[in-house]
């Protein structure tokens, strides 16, 4: 018996041997997509023979900053999967996970002024990946009591994936429990496939629901083999090493990814990869960063107001450029649409990113007054009630420029305990705005 037929074998034996509903990880990669597809051959042979008696969740996650390209084409993939299987009456649907709007990278990182992610901050992954899959996932155990996870993932990747998953003990039927659901437990049908096996299994057999030419091409314009699978999958690699990572991905000095891209055809992405290079180069720089954590903790805090405003509007105009560029370079395209709009940052992100501001202090709705630069959030007010108020001052008698740099200072340290130093801090703005050199001092 050849490896593809024992695999699809295992699987029927342990998808007959319980009542528990499955849920396939998918990334769009190559070791995801192998196991997505050997599942539905075997549902298909099940369903064949009457024996599909349970459901199967396909989840990928979307953590709203993935790379445009490979954004689109898993959302088309996951389309047609869910098509297919509508059409071949299978016991199967596809389901996105993403974070909530208050969770979202721009949010945080603009509203609320978190610097960029480092590997020993690395406050996105827990927010943009692990939260959603874990309510997604606890929802479907609540409901059914228990649930199998099916992973794409390989000894053969590395030598620290094998001990990873050779260190797993596993029950009589070789399922491990997972590490934070209660009642989940977790199969690796591929564990032991190498490399040659997947592209070969993936060469020899087109998928029942398209193509599979365009996810090899990928892999070519990329610099890397490994898949950026579900967050909660136990095994799998850290995030902004892999070629399906987010595309604003700090943890690594390079993002051989957005490179490989840049170099094999993908030249329209040139403003993200810039832009992911600005926030990388801001989050060392401690000129633009407050002295004091929103806790109050000395160190370097949140970035500025005033830098968070650059970066909103070097966002938009990043996805200005992005947009120009696609259309550019990909008008002879076969699949070209003309009305295809690449959204890099949602309006509902900069509506909360407004709302973010305002408890900073800012009383001039700058991130609306950004975005209508750009034709977006054109109904908003550029103006606060504040802002109209101190506008009926006498201007020879109060400015209202240097009462919003003191007034966002103050709203920043509000909530600090520590007060130190904040009459300084002041004294200093005051002083170097009527130098007519004001630089935010914080």
């Amino acid at each position: 018996m050849n490896l593809t037929k024992q695999t699809i074998e295992t699987l029927k034996e342990q998808y007959l041997s319980d009542t528990r509903p499955w849920v396939v990880t998918y990334s769009g990669g190559k070791d995801s997509t192998a196991v997505l597809h050997l599942v539905i051959t075997m549902l298909q042979e099940l369903h064949n023979e009457g024996k599909d008696n349970k459901y199967c969740y396909v989840v990928s996650s979307d953590t709203t900053v993935e790379m445009p390209i490979i954004e689109k084409y898993t959302k088309t993939k996951l389309d047609e999967i869910d098509k297919f299987a509508k059409n071949s009456d299978l016991k199967l649907s596809c389901h996105t996970l993403e974070p909530k709007i208050e969770d979202s990278f721009f949010t945080l990182m603009l509203g609320l002024g978190y610097p960029a992610p480092t590997s020993t901050f690395r406050w996105c992954t827990e927010r943009l990946k692990i939260n959603p899959a874990t309510v997604f996932l606890q929802g479907l155990v609540n409901k059914h009591q228990s649930i199998l996870m099916l992973l794409g993932v390989r000894t053969d990747e590395s030598m620290a994936r094998a001990t990873s998953i050779e260190s797993r003990v596993l029950n009589h039927r070789g399922l491990s429990v997972h590490d934070s659901i209660p009642n989940a437990y977790v199969l690796s049908p591929i564990k032991y496939w190498t490399t040659e096996d997947v592209w070969t299994y993936l060469g020899k057999n087109p998928f029942p629901w398209g193509d599979h030419s365009y996810m090899m091409s990928l892999y070519d314009k990329g610099s890397s083999e490994g898949d950026c699978n579900i967050a909660l999958n136990p095994d799998s690699p850290s995030c902004g090493k892999t070629r399906f990572g987010c595309w604003v991905c700090t943890v690594v000095e390079k993002d051989r990814s957005m490179e490989g891209m840049l170099q094999n055809g993908e030249e329209w992405m040139q403003p993200l990869w810039e832009y992911r290079e600005k926030i990388y180069n801001y989050r060392n720089d401690t000129t633009k960063r407050y002295t004091r954590r929103r806790n109050g903790a000395s160190g370097a805090g949140a970035f500025l107001m005033e830098v968070r405003r650059e970066l909103l509007e070097a966002l938009l105009e990043a996805e200005k450029q992005v947009n120009i560029n696609y259309h550019k370079m990909k008008k002879n395209d076969s699949d070209y649409n003309k009305n295809e709009k690449i959204k890099i940052i949602r309006d509902e992100e900069i509506e909360l990113i407004q709302i973010k501001w305002n408890g900073d202090g800012d009383i001039s709705n700058h991130a609306y007054q950004i975005a209508q630069k750009f034709d977006r959030l054109l109904d908003k007010l550029i103006s606060t009630e504040l802002r109209a108020e101190l506008e009926s001052f006498d201007e020879d008698d109060f400015n209202i420029d240097l009462f919003e740099r003191i007034y966002e200072l103050e709203s920043y340290r509000k909530n600090i305990s520590n007060r130190y130093g904040v009459i300084n801090d002041i004294e200093k703005r005051v002083v170097d705005f009527y130098k007519g050199e004001f630089r935010e001092i914080n």
